[in-house]
């Protein structure tokens, strides 16, 4: 008996010590570091593709094609940049759902739909390097900084030249130019209740501001009126301007480049106003800012929702949602708002729906630390002689050419546990740095080893009612440039009063 014991003890022996030879994974989506002594990335890989241009000017506009990116136990090597003792963790996701949050579409030939992928995340001394997706053992998708890129590899060795290298040299360089986070958050303020007595019809400022980490030591805090955006032509900025003619008051948009005359400013407002069909007094407001694009809300009409191009932020008409979507994407829109009609027609006193122009009728919401498309359904009942209407989701990933990027590094659960009464999170390309929002404050953290910092960097006072509509990322040397330009355009230190 005592014999039989040992021979099953020691086969269990054998089991154990073998499950402790290969690399251990997990269920799907769980982070698990590999066993010491192997670098699942090991060797060099070069960049043969840009796969996905930066319509957000937040990441580091370097060219990467052509340029060599490295791996081994010890070192790190991205670009022209070094790391030592680079950190790999490593999960195994859905393709098909990973890359709908990079908004990055795959042929299927190269990345079957729905496979089973290994993603790794490569970070050194708390800095987030970037995530590698294995397409297999030759191949790799690499978001790093904002971009995707195509890696193909080279050899199994990294150069000789890279081992000897003396780490030091590199390190200032790294820290000064990658260990940045800058942020320009739009905020929508409601004015003073009262101000112009209807509920329904609040008016509304907006505010920018500037937030920026670099090594974990906030910078100061920068404020503007309106708001300041980045554009790959620039920096711009959106206006809305109440204008009256005769008996009615019109909110006017108006989007410019910082560096055009003031004159020209003018006029183009002008034209504007002069430009659009005004049916009484008509408002709008703003509830998402991106690079190429603005979500509203009008209430000419009725009250509907319009997303308008920069370029053409006059005209009365809203893009089309199947401009934006593939034909499955656009069907799953078709789908939503059926569903949503069917349900009102379960309601006796609809007299008639208004299907006029129902694809420009969508727009942006934020919900749990992310943006969502949502569509509206305008109807007619018995009970007003004035337009209702009925909000629906709709399952879709906004598109890329609508938000670059949107990605919220801790989970919202946690998130809610730090900070109980938050109602929106954002958080750093860099994962150094997060804005969390409750009813009544701004609260700015440092992000270290994927947990918010004890307390808060600064917490700044909210308006009862603020909310983002805007958070535009900048890293590593684009924050100083950033910062520079905010303040050319005459953004100014927040008080401590204000920001404590």
């Amino acid at each position: 008996m005592l014999k039989a014991y040992k021979v099953v003890l020691a086969g269990l022996s054998l089991l154990l010590l073998g499950g402790c030879a290969n690399l251990s994974w997990t269920t799907a989506g769980k982070i698990i570091p590999p066993v010491h002594n192997i670098c699942p990335l090991e060797g060099q890989w070069k960049v043969n593709q840009t796969m996905q241009s930066n319509g957000n000017s937040g990441g580091d506009n370097q060219s990467w094609e052509g340029k060599t990116i490295q791996f081994t136990r010890e070192v790190a090597m991205l670009g022209d940049y070094v790391w030592s003792n680079p950190a790999f963790k490593i999960k195994k996701v859905n393709s098909t759902n990973y890359l709908m949050t990079k908004y990055l579409n795959l042929s299927s030939t190269l990345m079957p739909n729905s496979k089973e992928v290994e993603v790794i995340t490569v970070s050194s001394a708390e800095s987030f390097l970037g995530e590698f997706m294995k397409i297999d053992e030759t191949k790799l998708i690499a978001f790093v900084q904002n971009k995707a890129l195509y890696l193909q590899k080279v050899s199994d060795q990294v150069d000789s030249s890279l081992t000897s290298a003396n780490l030091n040299d590199f390190k200032t360089n790294r820290q000064n130019n990658l260990g940045a986070s800058g942020v320009l958050v739009g905020l929508k303020i409601p004015k003073e209740s009262g101000a112009n007595g209807d509920e329904d019809h609040t008016d509304f400022t907006y505010q920018t501001l500037w937030l920026a980490l670099d090594n974990k030591k906030l910078h100061p805090i920068l404020t503007g009126n309106n708001i300041f955006f980045p554009r790959s032509s620039g920096f711009w900025e959106l206006q809305v301007r109440q204008v009256q003619e005769g008996a009615t008051m019109e909110d006017v948009l108006s989007a410019h480049d910082v560096s055009t005359k003031a004159q020209e400013q003018r006029l183009r407002t002008m034209e504007i106003s002069r430009g659009e069909d005004k049916k009484g007094a008509s408002k709008k407001v703003i509830d998402y800012i991106g690079n190429d694009y603005v979500a509203v809300e009008n209430d000419i009409n009725g009250n509907h929702l319009q997303v308008l191009p920069v370029d053409k932020i006059s005209t009365p008409e809203g893009i089309k949602l199947s401009d934006l979507l593939l034909n499955s994407g656009f069907a799953t829109f078709s789908n939503a708002r059926a569903q949503a009609r069917r349900s009102l027609n379960t309601i006796n006193n609809i007299t008639s729906f208004d299907d006029d122009g129902f694809e420009q009728n969508f727009g942006l919401i934020r919900k749990n630390g992310h943006w969502y498309l949502r569509g509206r359904i305008n109807y007619y009942d018995q009970d007003s002689n004035d337009p209702n209407y009925m909000d629906f989701n709709v399952n879709l990933v906004p598109p890329a050419k609508l938000i670059f990027y949107d990605t919220l590094w801790l989970s919202w659960q946690y998130i809610k546990d730090r900070v109980p009464d938050a109602v929106d999170a954002f958080t750093s390309p860099n994962q150094d740095m997060a804005l969390v929002l409750t009813k009544t404050k701004l609260q700015v953290y440092a992000i270290s080893a994927g947990q918010l910092g004890n307390e808060p960097l600064a917490k700044i006072d909210l308006q009862s009612g603020a909310s983002v509509i805007m958070a535009e990322w900048a890293t590593g040397s684009y924050v100083d440039n950033w910062e520079k330009a905010f303040r050319v355009d005459g953004a100014a230190v927040m008080t401590m009063e204000n920001a404590r």
